[in-house]
């Protein structure tokens, strides 16, 4: 099992870039809570090493047997369904981080005031936020993840093509997994009331959803942009106006 030419220069690329998205928040937080960045940074390339390395490994050696690609998984593109697919990806993320911002100012008086409101890092560090959870959480959740149940799906059904009924519920699992990830930071600000925990859960199925959809669709980049498309709406917009 060695990766050869494009796929080490793949895994190369996408290592580096996930580890330098999570360091680069790390700087950014160590600057604003006044902490070390040089104490933390061993145990945190360490860390994310540990989370990383697999993820990667899963999704190029794995990935193509499921038609799931770094990139784009569509073997030919013309600049046409190129075009569709970045639309597609921008469009449908702004709409729904949208949507959620007018879903979370709705519910507000039923949400803990603990909870800080969105944009409460500023435009500068809700940006730094949207790229480090985009790129580690795609590579995480849907190249390490996703990849894997996708591969041990196509098994069970004796190696044929996966269909909208196969990945589907996939898609929606990965996102129940993803939505319990983000409760450990709800309770870090004192905030875990039921009704928060459900409304955390929820709202990030949906989006789980449509990043799973993009990536099995388009590929991991596609994700990782509808990722960052929806959190600069929901993290760093917002602090324009408040």
């Amino acid at each position: 099992m060695v990766f050869q030419g494009r796929q080490l220069a793949n895994f190369s690329l996408l290592y580096f870039a996930t580890i330098a998205a999570q360091l680069g928040n790390l700087a950014y937080q160590a600057q604003e809570k006044e902490f070390s960045f040089l104490s933390q940074l061993v145990p945190s390339v360490l860390f994310l090493s540990v989370l990383t390395i697999p993820a990667l490994l899963v999704g190029l050696l794995l990935g193509p047997k499921v038609g799931i690609a770094a990139f784009d998984n569509r073997p030919s593109v013309n600049r046409a369904q190129f075009k569709q697919a970045i639309v597609f990806t921008i469009v449908s993320s702004i709409l729904l981080g949208s949507a959620l911002l007018v879903l979370r100012w709705m519910l507000l008086a039923y949400l803990p005031a603990e909870i800080p409101e969105y944009g409460f890092r500023g435009f500068a560090g809700g940006t730094v936020v949207s790229i480090s959870a985009a790129v580690g959480e795609e590579v995480w959740f849907r190249f390490g993840l996703m990849t894997l149940a996708l591969w041990a799906a196509q098994k069970f059904v004796n190696n044929r093509s996966l269909t909208i009924k196969h990945v589907l519920p996939i898609i929606v699992g990965i996102g129940v997994l993803f939505g319990l990830a983000h409760l450990p930071q709800l309770a870090s600000f004192g905030a875990d009331t039921q009704f928060a925990v459900w409304a955390t859960i929820l709202g990030n199925i949906s989006v789980s959803i449509l990043f799973g959809w993009c990536f099995w669709r388009y590929g991991l980049v596609y994700a990782i942009l509808a990722h960052f498309s929806l959190d600069m709406v929901l993290h760093a917009l917002p602090a324009l106006f408040i």
